[in-house]
């Protein structure tokens, strides 16, 4: 039987049209690969049944079988940190590349949690609940999304505060579980370490989050989400990270600038300060004071009071953008990113403002309206590297300033989470 011409170029067109499917298919299926392994108890060698098994900051997560088995498909190609967590064990974290197309099997041993005496307690501490509002704040946020954002089991923290070194740190028994609301994510997190030191104003944490998206009630709850997962992601440190990675920053709405921070000139040396200091205060005590000052030389409390107040450091912003070969480098033996620059990069993201709890942080400063949304990042090694999916691999390698700083977990989205197309 002859079909006609048209009914012909059709099915050709149906079939190169099938075809070109199954190629995209099968190219986007070796951009990925998949995760297998048993979990084992370190001493006896049985099956873990039931451990929680993630990779961290995504929402790929699953659960080992009876027999401790378990498997993670569709995981993009990429460094991971996978995370292993069974109660009364100690967490295991593995950091590994996985190649496009790869199937990685691994055998985990946990170790039993060393037994640990009783805790006494004596009463309830009166201190908590001040406490759990100075970690929420440090660790949750302050922004918007922050108050829709809740720690279901806020019971399992504990928290402490050193006088001497006035650093006030946090411990959790177990994972924390947040539900943030405004992004539609429940959030395991399992806290290494989180610590607030009062002489810097500077917060650290680590640790592992899982991320669950949470089921909306409707299509519109879950529009919602999207949209406000889209603003959290514009601007943000991922966004940045990608942006840089792929060297289209410009048209992601980065201006990318070097600062340099040197001490001030205007501000004499600290000692200088201080023994001016204590020479105007024994001088108002009426105590005679031989001062070794020049002739003529201003040395009353209020000018030294004056002296103290000036910042210490002053910033040089330098006028042109930071050429990409003064940012990152392809790295010949493993084909990795690396971050590398010095200084400070003063990073402004022009298309959107800042929140104006950010601009009303300071309650004496001076009014302003809201701005672009400026940050600050610096490099505490000489260089890291730097993932496609915008991550800085190693967390203790750089220090943010600015609007950076100011968002928090509430703003963090999964690893995995990309944007729509608009």
């Amino acid at each position: 039987m002859h079909l006609p011409f048209s009914q012909l170029l059709r099915q050709r067109w149906f079939f190169l049209l099938v075809a070109l499917g199954l190629s995209l298919q099968v190219a986007s299926a070796q951009n990925y690969g998949s995760v297998s392994g048993t979990i084992l108890d370190g001493q006896t060698k049985q099956p873990l049944g039931f451990a929680t098994i993630f990779i961290a900051q995504t929402t790929y997560g699953t659960t080992a079988a009876e027999n401790g088995t378990f498997t993670l498909t569709a995981i993009p190609a990429g460094t991971h940190e996978l995370v292993v967590s069974f109660l009364g064990y100690e967490t295991l974290s593995h950091s590994f590349v996985l190649q496009p197309g790869q199937q990685q099997q691994f055998r985990f041993e946990l170790a039993p949690k060393a037994n640990q005496l009783q805790e006494v307690v004596v009463g309830p501490d009166p201190h908590w609940k001040s406490n759990f509002a100075t970690f929420v704040q440090n660790f949750i946020g302050k922004t918007a999304n922050a108050a829709q954002t809740e720690v279901v089991n806020a019971d399992v923290l504990h928290f402490t505060f050193d006088p001497d070194t006035r650093v006030f740190t946090a411990e959790a028994s177990a994972p924390l579980v947040i539900e943030n609301k405004a992004l539609g994510y429940r959030v395991h997190f399992l806290l290494e370490v989180f610590e607030l030191d009062y002489r810097t104003s500077r917060v650290f944490h680590a640790g592992f989050p899982r991320f669950e998206a949470m089921k909306p009630k409707n299509k519109g709850q879950q529009a919602r989400w999207e949209k406000a997962r889209l603003k959290a992601y514009q601007g943000s440190m991922m966004h940045f990270g990608r942006a840089l990675y792929n060297k289209n920053l410009e048209a992601e709405g980065f201006q990318v600038r070097k600062l340099k921070r040197v001490p001030n000139p205007s501000r004499p040396p600290e000692e200088e300060i201080q023994a001016g200091l204590r020479r105007a205060r024994a001088r108002l005590k009426g105590t005679v004071v031989i001062s070794a000052n020049p002739q003529g030389a201003e040395d009353s409390l209020s000018y030294w009071a004056r002296m103290n107040r000036l910042d210490k450091q002053v910033a040089y912003l330098y006028k042109d953008p930071v050429p990409y070969d003064q940012l990152v480098r392809l790295e010949a033996a493993s084909g990795q990113t690396v971050l590398q620059f010095t200084d400070f990069l003063n990073v402004v993201y022009a298309k959107e403002k800042e929140e104006l709890g950010y601009v009303n942080q300071n309650l004496f400063g001076k009014k302003r309206a809201p701005g672009p949304q400026t940050s600050l990042i610096t490099l505490t090694e000489p260089s890291t590297f730097l993932e496609p999916n915008g991550m800085i691999i190693n967390p203790y390698s750089h220090v943010v300033e600015g609007y950076w700083a100011y968002e928090k977990l509430a703003e963090m989205l999964p690893l995995d989470y990309q944007p729509a197309v608009q």
